[in-house]
């Protein structure tokens, strides 16, 4: 599924990545507005990659 592949390559993959590349610190419940910069940058990446 393109959103698979789409998590990998936007590091929105686990909460490692999203710590490590996002500064979205883990051992909490995801915030509205952190879950917003992730379907934010997911969606990015689907536009961007749409033709691929």
């Amino acid at each position: 599924h393109p959103v698979f592949v789409a998590q990998h390559g936007t590091a929105t993959c686990c909460r490692g990545c999203l710590e490590k590349w996002h500064r979205i610190p883990a051992g909490h419940e995801l915030t509205a507005e952190e879950r917003a910069h992730v379907v934010r940058v997911l969606e990015r990446w689907l536009r961007e990659h749409a033709a691929d």
